[in-house]
């Protein structure tokens, strides 16, 4: 069975929160599921496109903006929230991971552990980052949102990212301390 594109519930799941264009759907991804989805222009207009086709979403009346460009801003329809509804009650599909730090560390030992290293200490530099900001949003989201209904489940999928960002971390040091340990015995065996 072929899998749905899952953007499209994305953008109907956005858009029941309030009415927005593309570029306030894109943003919109980016500070609240960025962490765990993500959506390029170049998917985000075309579906927007087939949905309103297919009448899950309709273009608000046209706004011009600033400098005079008429703003398509779309809502979701009685039939989109119809679907989303039907989406999130079906059992999610199983994921299999697509990771490439993981498959150049499998496969690590065709140039050795240096490069493996620097992979490794570049995904721990990163996954602090992400987490900083990470933490970030779940506090502004609890301060901000307080007394929205929602919170409780969007804060399940923040605390998701913090943890899985604090489990790569150790991850990171663990790998970090193998691999320091494998520079170290090929460096002795090399200078033999």
């Amino acid at each position: 069975m072929a899998r749905e594109s899952t953007c499209r519930f994305a953008i109907l799941g956005m858009l029941c929160r309030e009415p927005m264009n593309g570029y306030g759907l894109r943003s919109a991804i980016e500070r609240s599921v960025g962490h765990f989805w993500q959506e390029s222009y170049g998917n985000l207009y075309p579906t927007l496109d087939r949905m309103a086709e297919e009448r899950l979403v309709e273009l608000d009346p046209e706004e011009p903006s600033q400098g005079g460009r008429v703003r398509k801003v779309y809502r979701v329809t009685t039939a989109g929230r119809a679907a989303l509804a039907e989406w999130l009650r079906r059992p999610t599909l199983p994921h299999v991971e697509r990771n490439e730090l993981l498959l150049k560390l499998f496969f690590g030992a065709q140039v050795g552990s240096e490069d493996s290293l620097a992979h490794v200490e570049r995904s721990r530099a990163e996954a602090e980052g992400l987490l900083a900001t990470l933490r970030l949003i779940d506090e502004d989201v609890r301060q901000s949102r307080r007394n929205d209904p929602e919170l409780a489940y969007q804060h399940l999928s923040i605390r998701a990212g913090l943890l899985g960002l604090e489990a790569h971390l150790r991850w990171c040091d663990e790998a970090h301390e193998a691999l320091q340990r494998l520079t170290g015995s090929t460096k002795k065996r090399g200078s033999r």
